[in-house]
């Protein structure tokens, strides 16, 4: 019963990676919905206003501005996921499930 006692918190803290992942996985997915449907109304909203002359953007400009910002944002939610995380390969396991589904 040694080697079984000693296994047990393995599969505890696998499990629990899994579990967590799993479970920031899933609202992860939800935010990336809300934002996704409050940034397409924004793009309309900026598209009717361009069509009606309130205002003139330029993308180019825009695009120049947003890439490095994006980037930023998911090396710091990288960062953010794993730190001090004991368990990560369960988690990024469940994490990754999770976004599949």
């Amino acid at each position: 019963m040694d080697a079984m006692d000693s296994i047990t918190p393995v599969f505890i803290t696998l499990g629990l990676g899994g579990v967590l992942g799993y479970c920031a996985g899933m609202f992860i997915k939800l935010a990336m919905k809300l934002a996704g449907c409050l940034l397409g109304l924004v793009f309309l909203l900026m598209q009717v206003m361009a069509y009606y002359g309130f205002a003139e953007w330029h993308w180019d400009v825009i695009t120049q501005h947003a890439t490095p910002a994006v980037q930023q944002t998911g090396q710091w939610l990288h960062k953010l996921l794993y730190y001090n995380l004991p368990l990560a390969g369960s988690f990024g396991a469940g994490l990754w499930i999770a976004l599949r589904r």
